[in-house]
């Protein structure tokens, strides 16, 4: 057992719906009344301990620093919920994970030490055990503190945190704008709440109820188990070309498309992405420099057929690669010579629409005016 749900649920709750906690207590309870199958709940449960027991193991070589504090953490509390936290937060979130760790241990061999100091104790031992039980106390509050911190959140905010995630289970991706106008027209909004701060919210706490940033700016979408919840995959596609894609033609005339993000988000919106669309070539945990730590992935659309079914199912979405996307499909479809070379000026032209520098630059190169390019976008 060494792989868990896209949204990091347990293999119980991904396979049966249910937390092995809930598992035990339904056959507790199945048991008092079923006194004949006593033998057979009690070899169930016995199972679903050593399963959890496999489980909890995997969560805790998921990142390379648990090992030397497994049995600390075993100690500080490893429920179904801290489990799921750690499997998504361990590494984010280590430094004050490890200083609770290392808090609680010294805390505890503290107590050891009291337990073999065979005299009486006095007013200084007194004071050692006080300032460890305090110590462990803080240990165990900081490591759930860390783990769960939507928990300090006021109640009004913790339900809209989670019923935008019930929203965007029913509706897929949103914007923030569009979400806070739902959860107002479900009358579940706090008068104090504007979408500013849903959406500050949502960015900082939603990953807890498995809310991630969404493919294009300003948006966000669900994680279920089996990865994001996706309804419309077009404008979902199309939102993230947008935002951090691109459309191009080569030097040597081969049309190209591709999404690039960063992160262990964005490897997340590029492999779901390829999922949904059946179609591109994934290029997962590239390194940007020698010394970053963030990897960079890309999905990539290379053959004519993969392009084109990109590119038509996208285009009524698109806005601000609209011109591009027309004048590569024009491109492929494309006989004349002469007409290729003015759409590949057109895709080339308006990628740098924004760099005045560049695009004069081009003009320049080619020996033609702006307005001849605009002519040729508005013929496609």
């Amino acid at each position: 057992m060494n792989t868990f749900s896209k949204n990091n649920d347990g293999w119980f709750e991904a396979n049966l719906g249910y937390s092995a906690t809930e598992l035990v207590h339904r056959l507790r309870k199945a048991r008092r009344s079923n006194k004949d199958e006593k033998e057979f709940i009690d070899k169930a449960i016995e199972d679903i301990r050593a399963m959890k027991s496999m489980e909890l193991d995997a969560t805790l070589k998921m990142h390379s620093w648990c090992e030397q504090y497994s049995d600390v953490i075993k100690e500080l509390g490893m429920s179904d919920n801290n489990m799921k936290a750690l499997r998504k937060f361990g590494d984010s979130r280590r430094v004050s994970l490890q200083r609770a760790c290392h808090q609680w241990q010294k805390s505890d061999d503290a107590l050891k030490m009291l337990e073999e100091y065979e005299d009486v104790w006095q007013d200084e031992q007194k004071k050692a055990w006080v300032a460890a039980m305090d110590g462990k106390r803080d240990a165990r509050k900081v490591w759930k503190s860390t783990l769960h911190q939507m928990d300090r959140l006021n109640e009004k905010d913790r339900e809209a945190l989670v019923k935008s995630a019930e929203i965007l289970l029913e509706k897929g991706t949103m914007s923030g704008r569009t979400l806070f106008a739902n959860l107002y027209d479900r009358n579940i909004l706090h008068k104090s709440m504007t979408s500013m701060k849903l959406a500050k919210l949502l960015s900082m706490y939603g990953e807890e109820v498995d809310i991630m940033a969404g493919a294009s700016r300003g948006t966000f979408v669900k994680m279920d188990r089996t990865g994001l919840i996706i309804k419309d995959p077009w404008a979902y596609a199309a939102g993230f070309l947008d935002a951090d894609g691109y459309i191009t033609i080569t030097g040597r005339g081969e049309p190209r498309a591709g999404f690039i993000a960063t992160g262990s988000r964005g490897k997340v919106h590029c492999e779901q992405l390829q999922k949904t669309l059946d179609c591109g070539v994934l290029q997962l945990d590239q390194k940007i420099y020698k010394d970053n730590q963030r990897s960079q992935h890309r999905l990539q659309f290379y053959s004519k057929a993969d392009i084109s079914k990109l590119l038509k199912g996208i285009l009524p979405f698109l806005e601000m690669k609209k011109t591009q996307a027309k004048a590569v499909l024009a491109y492929i479809e494309e006989n004349d010579g002469l007409k290729k070379e003015e759409l590949k000026k057109v895709v080339r032209y308006y990628n740098w629409s924004d760099d005045t520098n560049k695009s004069n630059a081009l003009l320049s190169e080619w020996g033609v005016q702006a307005d001849d390019i605009t002519k040729w976008a508005e013929a496609i």
